[in-house]
């Protein structure tokens, strides 16, 4: 395999996709479907002594909710799934972007022009405000490098922005 970064100098970082939001779906999923066991066993219980109105609330409003935060997974999981091989590694002198198997390397001064796209961030502590993150660069022969959204592109905003002045 030949080495595509070996005149790009010191590797600074490597980027991969995140699947942290991933477990936390499915850890909430989890907890969801202990809810929907214990309304299913409150339901069965009321069958044989009394009223099911209550029980059957309590094993409804779980379940819709199950389906919502699953029906959030699976549509994440397919997101995260098609780029889950895509690499960005940055170097001192440029970085490489790996994805469906294509590998494009770029010097940071062969960046003709990189296009943002503007996005809302909330915090806790302060009012929302809209930052500018990477949604690709174009190199000055023309070809364009088109960044993942499931990598974490405030990063590499931060980093590629730093990293061409």
């Amino acid at each position: 395999m030949a080495d595509y970064h070996q005149d790009l100098g010191e590797l600074r970082s490597i980027h991969r996709p995140s699947t942290v939001r991933l477990w936390l779906m499915a850890l909430a999923a989890l907890a969801l479907l202990s809810f929907v066991l214990l309304g299913l066993l409150a339901l069965l219980n009321s069958l044989t002594s009394g009223p099911i109105l209550g029980p059957t609330i309590c094993l409804a409003v779980p379940l819709l909710l199950l389906a919502l935060i699953c029906s959030f997974l699976l549509k994440d999981f397919r997101k995260w799934s098609a780029t889950r091989t895509t690499k960005l590694m940055v170097f001192e002198k440029g970085f490489t972007y790996e994805s469906s198997g294509r590998i494009e390397t770029c010097h940071w001064e062969d960046i003709k022009d990189i296009t943002f796209r503007r996005v809302e961030v909330a915090s806790k502590h302060s009012p929302p405000r809209r930052v500018n993150l990477i949604r690709s660069i174009v190199k000055n022969d023309g070809e364009m490098v088109s960044l993942a959204e499931t990598l974490n592109l405030t990063t590499i905003t931060k980093l590629i922005t730093a990293a061409r002045k």
